[in-house]
């Protein structure tokens, strides 16, 4: 009985996950997915990235973009293909790391959390950083049981690979490395140098390839200010993550597992600990970004998920009634509640016709459509306007796909200040080089109040626009955006012809 208890549950939360992936294929390309394939194109068409096209991006993120794009295809389908492929190597990384029942159950799960988070979220950078950790820990495991120096730098080697997109992976490497060479008894010297070198080798084929395009140096210089001024926005109080260290779909279960901790009254096992200390990593590498985005969570939910999971199926074993029964209700849970409670969300999400990119592809198409490329310039931060762009291939006049920077105080002599000071003058310097026909400027006030009237925090661009550009029509999306199972009201565009 209790082997049936976990098998209906696996089949259960597969099930969910197998109806999300065929009712989801529809989903269009939007928010950071379109962005990400956006810059995929500017650097098809000859750009380089970070000298000219500016961005806070890791390399990493883009070779995986453009990995997809030129194996899958540029298509909205190719990228929900992609989703499903990373859902499924997380599957396979859990299976491998605890049982298959087991690695079933806590993939699927994963999986339908990562799929209630949104359209917006498909194939994130922390998703995949989330895939490549998970490896990184089957490889460390394999590691304590046999050729440590080897698996090990395998296991380095994906968590190099991760740091690439996001440097928070580090965590992880730093924690699991130091668990496996405290519980190897042989070969430490040499298992710590392979694994070094396997960390190093991702970070440093990138920055090789940075300076082969000559742009190491623009990499650097936007990693020391534009990141630093990227992370200081929209930060989210530290007291946000005490009073929030699990979604709060995830607390039942978490309750129901530190109950079942306190009826074990044992220690980790060495599979248990390498879950615990990433699901610790993840809770960090949450706190650090300080956006408390959905998909920051996402290496926490995973280690978290999974080591709860194996923590009650392997309590389905134990003689104690009372710990039978708690183990069974976290597994009954997570497929009968957790799982379908998911799968609906998913299933509410709905993309207009009638939404920002849409109506703006129509407008800039009666405009002159691919008569407008590089001759167009958006100022805008995530609204769409780029989105759009994509949709229509046609190029900016400018590398300059955020203007959430442009718009920061620039008066004070702090760091932040003088990193707003450069980018409106390169932004400027790019601008006036190749002024566009055509400018469509966004309501999104990255973080404040929907307003159009963020361009007077810079004068000069006011002016600008005030002096050689006429408002041809200003857009208000008749619907509400229902991307994610938050509603949001849709932001407003103007577009701009030149004089």
């Amino acid at each position: 009985m209790p082997q049936w208890t976990l098998r209906i549950s696996a089949f259960l939360a597969l099930l969910c996950a197998a109806i999300f992936c065929v009712t989801s294929f529809h989903w269009p390309l939007v928010s950071d997915a379109s962005l990400m394939h956006y810059v995929s194109f500017l650097i098809d068409r000859g750009h380089v990235p970070y000298k000219e096209i500016a961005d806070v991006n890791l390399p990493g993120t883009y070779l995986v973009e453009r990995l997809v794009i030129h194996t899958l295809g540029d298509t909205s389908l190719a990228w929900r293909l992609f989703d499903i492929a990373l859902g499924i190597a997380a599957t396979l990384a859990m299976i491998d790391i605890a049982t298959p029942l087991t690695g079933l159950l806590a993939g699927s799960t994963f999986f339908l959390l990562h799929g209630r988070d949104g359209m917006g979220e498909l194939g994130q950078r922390d998703l995949v950083m989330t895939v490549l950790l998970l490896a990184s820990t089957a490889f460390f495991l394999r590691a304590l049981r046999h050729r440590p120096a080897l698996y090990s730098a395998l296991a380095s080697l994906a968590a190099g690979m991760a740091i690439t997109i996001k440097p928070t992976a580090i965590l992880f490497w730093i924690a699991m490395l130091t668990f496996t060479l405290w519980q190897t008894r042989q070969q430490r010297l040499r298992t710590a140098a392979l694994s070094l070198a396997g960390l190093l080798l991702p970070p440093a084929i990138t920055a090789l390839t940075l300076l082969r395009s000559g742009a190491l140096g623009d990499f650097l210089h936007s990693t020391i200010g534009l990141i630093a001024l990227h992370n200081q926005l929209l930060r989210v109080p530290a007291s946000y993550y005490l009073l929030h260290p699990l979604p709060s779909t995830l607390l039942p279960l978490f309750v129901l597992w530190l109950a079942l901790l306190l009826f074990l009254k044992k220690r980790f096992t060495p599979t248990e600990t390498l879950l615990f200390l990433g699901f610790l990593c993840g809770l960090a590498s949450f706190f650090l970004q300080r956006k408390a985005l959905p998909y920051h969570r996402y290496p926490a939910d995973a280690f978290l998920l999974l080591l709860m999971i194996l923590t009650f199926s392997r309590a389905l074993q134990h003689q104690a009634r009372a710990t039978k029964a708690i183990a069974a209700t976290g597994l009954i849970f997570t497929a009968v509640v957790l799982a379908p409670q998911c799968l609906l969300k998913t299933l509410h999400f709905r993309a207009s016709p009638t939404d920002f990119s849409g109506l703006l592809q129509s407008d800039l198409a009666s405009l002159g459509g691919h008569a407008l490329d590089k001759n167009i310039q958006c100022i805008d931060f995530t609204a769409g306007c780029v989105t759009t762009l994509y949709r229509m291939r046609l190029e900016q006049s400018t590398g300059y796909l955020y203007d959430c920077y442009l718009f920061q105080p620039a008066d004070a002599d702090t760091p932040a200040a003088d990193t707003v000071r450069r980018y409106r003058e390169a932004f400027w310097t790019a601008l006036t080089a190749r002024t566009p026909q055509v400018l469509v400027l966004s309501d999104q006030d990255c973080g404040r109040p929907h307003s159009f009237a963020k361009v007077d925090r810079w004068p000069a661009l006011a002016d600008l626009i005030a002096s050689q550009y006429r408002l041809e029509k200003q857009v208000t999306p008749p619907e509400t955006i229902r991307w994610a199972s938050t509603l949001a009201q849709p932001y407003s565009y103007r577009v701009y012809i030149r004089k």
